[in-house]
This record gives structure tokens, C-alpha cells and sequence, in this order.
């Protein structure tokens, strides 16, 4: 760790740097992006004390000046170009005022604070600084369009939301194709009844008053099943698809015999006319219009949350572990200070 303050200063800001800890900060070593960078940090993070490092800087005098802001929106990039040669390494020495701003920019402790700490909070405070941070989003140290800082956690967002988007429709289309599942008879029950959709073996005399039982077929309990989805019929389910052949409405299944809600009826086999009455196309076209209502849902939801993790300040990208250590280092600044 070096000893003189400009050179610890400069040598953190370049540990930083390699680290990538500056990308969202100062995004290439121009005049131009310091001056951009120091509007950065003074929106971010500008407490009453750095009054004294920009009046220093900009030449200005603090007490008459109420807008540090605006002096740093109307500063000129050649106001930088002295500190910005330092940092490059074009110079080897610059002002005191130029070091105080770059420690600024990379908020690490003036030059007061840091002669008031012991050799020990030093050397925490400097492996602190120039410790790699761990960040959850992708910066862009020296590109030239910081529209591009999220790019990766927002593909992240878009990958997950088109997973999710196939992963539920996959899962509806294969729960709505799954049947029923068939209960095994149990010792006892030589009957059947209809369920709506399906057989249930049953003990004579427990079915329910008004249902109509039948003598105990496995082939007929295991294959015999009502159709929901008559309009997921299609030419290939000739032959293999019976219907109820008289009264209002068609109604579908999937093995012959009786008709289950009318034993004295019998189920006839699909023909190419009664095909007509189902719309394989109407039903991709209802699938077709829910997944694109849960198209539009999730990328809303993506959508949402990328901006709120825009909205997080780069001070939360910091760990419990730094967040502990400088909240006690600035505990023994102001300790330090008030001696």
C-alpha cells in the first residue's frame, strides 16, 4: 500500500478499474466522462462536506455557491484534463485538488479523514476499496454507449420469461391430453357408474340414489372415456372415436358400447360427416390467443422487473460483509473528526 496519498489514491483507482468496479461510474478515461462521472456521483451520493473538494476544484467559493450541480454542468472538459493525464499515466504527479476529486469519484476517504485513521483501519479500509465487488448486473468500462450497462441481466429477463412462457404452455397442453386416472376395484365392488366423464367401480348398493350402475367391465373402466376437447378431433381420429348419435349437441368418446347416460342408447363410430361439427382450427386458434395473453402477462412482468432493478442505487450492489465495514469505518471518521 503505498504511502503518499496521491499515490494511494491513484493506485486504488486503478485496482477499481481492473476490477471493473467503475463501469457504472466512470465509463472510459476522457475529459469528457469525468465530467459526466462527477454529475454521476453528485446526483448519487453529494453530501454537504464534498463542498469543499468542488469549490477546490472548480475554483469557486463555497459559501456564495448554492448549486455544485450546475458548476459542474457548466464546467468545460479541458477543466479535467490535468487529472485526467494523471489517471492515464501521462503524469506522474498532479494538484492536490485533482487527487481530493478522484478520491471523491471513487469514494474513497479525503486526505483528513485518511491521516485521522490508525495503520490498522488504513490497511481495512484499502483492501475494502480495492477488493473486487461482487455486482448482479453487467457493466461497460470504457464503451461508448452506456444504454448497453444492463444488457445481460435484461437477456437474463427475457430468456426466463420465454422458459417460463414454453414450460406453462407445454404443461397445459400435456394436463388437458392426460386422462383421467382409472381407480383399481377393490374386492367387493362388481359395479360401475358413469362420472361425468368416466367409470367408478362401486359396491352394490353405495351408489349415490338416481345414478345408474352396471355390471363391472375392466375394459370398458379402463378405456371408455368422455372426450372434453371435441374440437382437438381430426381426420385421424376416425375409427377411432365413437359419438352419441341423436339429440342436441354431439357429445364424444373414446371406446364403444352404451352410451353412459342412457344404457339403452348406443355410441356410434366417428364419421367423416359428423367430423365437420368439431374445428380443429378454432381450437388453435383459443390456444393461439391464450398464449399470447400469457405472452403479453409475463412480459409485463419481465418488463416490471427489469425497471425496478434499474431503480437500484450502485451503493446496494454492495455486500453485507463491505456494507458492515463501511458503516464502521464511517463510525470512526466521525470519532476522528470530533477529536
Amino acid at each position: 500500500m503505498p504511502e503518499d496519498y496521491q499515490d494511494l489514491v491513484l493506485a486504488v483507482y486503478k485496482k477499481m478499474r481492473d476490477n471493473g468496479d467503475l463501469h457504472t461510474i466512470l465509463t472510459g478515461e476522457t475529459t469528457t466522462r469525468l465530467r459526466k462521472a462527477c454529475l454521476k456521483i453528485y446526483d448519487n451520493r453529494y453530501n454537504p462536506k464534498d463542498a469543499d473538494i468542488l469549490s477546490m476544484f472548480f475554483e469557486v467559493d463555497k459559501i456564495e455557491c448554492d448549486d455544485f450541480r450546475k458548476v459542474i454542468y457548466d464546467s468545460e472538459p479541458d477543466d479535467y484534463k490535468a487529472l485526467c493525464n494523471h489517471i492515464k499515466g501521462e503524469t506522474a504527479k498532479t494538484s492536490e485538488e485533482n487527487t481530493d476529486l478522484l478520491a471523491w469519484l471513487i469514494d474513497f476517504p479525503t486526505q483528513y479523514e485518511w491521516i485521522n485513521l490508525s495503520d490498522e483501519e488504513k490497511k481495512r479500509v484499502f483492501e475494502v476499496a480495492t477488493r473486487k465487488k461482487k455486482r448482479n448486473r453487467t457493466t461497460i468500462i470504457g464503451g461508448d454507449d452506456t444504454s448497453t450497462t444492463r444488457l445481460v441481466p435484461h437477456n437474463y429477463i427475457v430468456i426466463s420469461c420465454i422458459l417460463l412462457l414454453f414450460i406453462c404452455g407445454t404443461s397445459f397442453i400435456v394436463w388437458e391430453r392426460i386422462p383421467a386416472t382409472v381407480r383399481t376395484p377393490k374386492s367387493g365392488e362388481n359395479s360401475m357408474y358413469w362420472d361425468g366423464d368416466h367409470y367408478e367401480p362401486v359396491k352394490d348398493g353405495e351408489q349415490e340414489p338416481g345414478v345408474t350402475i352396471i355390471p363391472l367391465n375392466l375394459k370398458t373402466l379402463t378405456k371408455q372415456r368422455k372426450i372434453t376437447l371435441p374440437d382437438t378431433l381430426t381426420k385421424y381420429s376416425l375409427g377411432k372415436v365413437w359419438y352419441k348419435g341423436y339429440g342436441k349437441g354431439h357429445e364424444y368418446f373414446t371406446d364403444s358400447g352404451i352410451y353412459p347416460s342412457d344404457t339403452s342408447r348406443r355410441l356410434k363410430p366417428l364419421s367423416t360427416e359428423i367430423l365437420k361439427h368439431s374445428s380443429y382450427d378454432r381450437y388453435l386458434l383459443t390456444r393461439l390467443v391464450w398464449f399470447l395473453c400469457a405472452a403479453v402477462f409475463i412480459s409485463l412482468c419481465g418488463f416490471a422487473v427489469s425497471n425496478l432493478e434499474k431503480e437500484v442505487k450502485q451503493s446496494g450492489e454492495e455486500t453485507k460483509t463491505e456494507k458492515g465495514e463501511i458503516v464502521e469505518f464511517r463510525s470512526n471518521e466521525l470519532q476522528a473528526t470530533s477529536v
